[in-house]
């Protein structure tokens, strides 16, 4: 499959690395040229702007958007959608609200598939667990490059309509950040409640 990915950083480089390593062919483009440059290194056709890219997707193209969220998702959706039509799929891989991506959803020409991204910098090695909304046809076209970015098949899955999958991300990091701060805690009070061998606890408790 034919893919264009906007924006190189830590996250977005992964995401391209893993779909080349998958067989798919990758459009890269990011407002940091040396990102680009990096990209095209490993394989990636570089792209000089976001036009440009959706230029040379040609017909039905399938865009992942690795930004951050908020305005930049926009901006990045508003250079693209004289190019976009309803054949076309465009992916937000960030952080984006839920209720933002519903409105995205609603407002651009393309079918939009908001996806929760969960795994970090280790998803370079095991890939990504992913969560995503939106049109079910859109996820079914997708699927193979979900397959080379997530873990596989069994890492990815459609979590319901536009604005389900970073509501999904939102409960996940909800509940991840509080177990972190019940451990930070816990742990906490065992080195000044007592004074013991935090190694020794983590290592056996």
């Amino acid at each position: 499959m034919q893919l264009g990915v906007v924006g190189l950083g830590r996250m977005g480089r992964i995401v391209a690395g893993r779909a080349l390593d998958g067989g798919h062919r990758v459009v890269a483009f990011d407002t940091d040229e040396q990102a680009v440059a990096a990209a095209a290194e490993v394989g990636a056709e570089p792209a000089d702007s976001v036009p440009e890219l959706a230029e040379k997707l040609g017909e039905n193209k399938r865009i992942w958007l690795m930004v951050p969220a908020g305005e930049a998702i926009d901006a990045v959706l508003a250079d693209l959608e004289p190019h976009l039509d309803g054949d076309d799929v465009v992916v937000d891989g960030g952080n984006s609200h839920f209720e933002a991506s519903v409105r995205r959803a609603e407002s651009i020409p393309a079918a939009y598939l908001d996806c929760g991204t969960s795994g970090g910098p280790a998803g370079a090695e095991v890939g990504f667990s992913l969560m995503i909304g939106g049109p079910e046809w859109a996820y079914e076209e997708l699927s193979p490059v979900f397959d080379a970015v997530a873990t596989g098949p069994e890492g990815h899955d459609r979590m319901g309509p536009a604005g389900a999958g970073h509501y999904v991300k939102m409960i996940h990091n909800g509940v991840e950040y509080a177990l972190m701060e019940a451990y930070g805690e816990g742990f906490e009070l065992l080195h000044n409640g007592r004074y013991l061998s935090l190694i020794h606890i983590s290592e056996r408790a």
